[in-house]
């Protein structure tokens, strides 16, 4: 099973350590899947034409790199990379997609149990477990892989921890590029995302089990990125996610009265969700390519 990985990274951002382990994480990876099996798209930001060639050389070669001259939001980078993958005909309906951060690393044997999970069930498109600083590893290929509901999927599935079949990507289309990091919404593009595989999936599973690296979920970051996330579940709230919705409201009045959340943010957020709830019609939630 051939494994597309998309990411970004800005090569002026101070974080070559972070990538490099990443890359090196993906190197054995790459050795114990057999070999020409994985592909790397990393969006270089700030990264000049000219100096394309020279990083370029300096990456493995599994790696596709494509260059931008200044910073794009995080759901814009993803967007141009699928947009060329898209072009070479890259994702096949088999084809194992996922989307780490530049933080993000696999522990040792890990991609290789996530491939053998999906070929063992064919019916499977879409997984995801959980990440922390310290993961951990299990030998969760050879269960049976289980049915996720949907308040895990809202609440744990992030961009470092889902894997989609190409069948699924290519459904439900790309990022919403009003939504992300370097965007005024500042998140839940991924959350977006997921919601709108789950509807695409034949099956979709978890794994209760922090199996994936990246640094461990932050109360400020929680609070940041509470508007966005609060939006997309009124997006999504005529589509089965209305009881994570009122959970979310309620959750944005404990950040208020606990003063992570100004009740000026607090207000703003809940009327912004409710207006897009109010104008997404059935019909529209259901819609893959929103």
């Amino acid at each position: 099973m051939n494994l597309i990985l998309v990411s970004t990274t800005d090569m002026r951002g101070g974080r070559s350590d972070v990538r490099d382990r990443m890359l090196q994480a993906l190197i054995e990876s790459e050795r114990a899947l057999g070999g020409d099996r994985t592909v790397l798209a990393l969006l270089l930001q700030n990264c000049a034409a000219e100096e394309l060639p020279a990083f370029a050389k300096a990456l493995p070669a599994f790696v596709r790199p494509v260059a931008v001259a200044g910073r794009v939001p995080l759901s814009t980078a993803r967007n141009i990379l699928l947009r060329r993958l898209a072009t070479e005909g890259a994702i096949e309906t088999d084809t194992l997609v996922a989307f780490p951060d530049d933080d993000c690393w696999y522990p040792p044997g890990f991609l290789v149990q996530v491939a053998t999970l999906f070929a063992r069930n064919p019916q499977l498109d879409f997984w995801f477990c959980r990440y922390a600083s310290t993961p951990g590893q299990a030998r969760f290929a050879e269960d049976e892989p289980g049915v996720a509901r949907t308040a895990e999927i809202v609440r744990n599935a992030s961009s470092n921890t889902i894997f989609m079949r190409g069948r699924v990507v290519n459904a439900i289309g790309e990022f919403d590029e009003g939504l992300g990091v370097g965007t005024p919404m500042g998140g839940a593009e991924d959350l977006d995302y997921v919601l709108r595989a789950r509807r695409a999936a034949r099956r979709t599973a978890y794994c209760d089990a922090a199996l994936v690296g990246h640094r461990d979920k932050s109360r400020q970051l929680l609070a940041r990125y509470y508007a966005s996330s609060l939006l997309v579940l009124a997006r999504h709230a005529r589509s089965g996610v209305s009881s994570e919705f009122h959970r979310k409201i309620a959750v944005g009045i404990y950040y208020a009265l606990r003063r992570r959340l100004t009740l000026l943010e607090f207000a703003r957020a809940l009327r912004r969700a409710l207006a897009e709830r109010r104008n997404t019609k059935p019909s529209q939630a259901l819609n893959f390519d929103r």
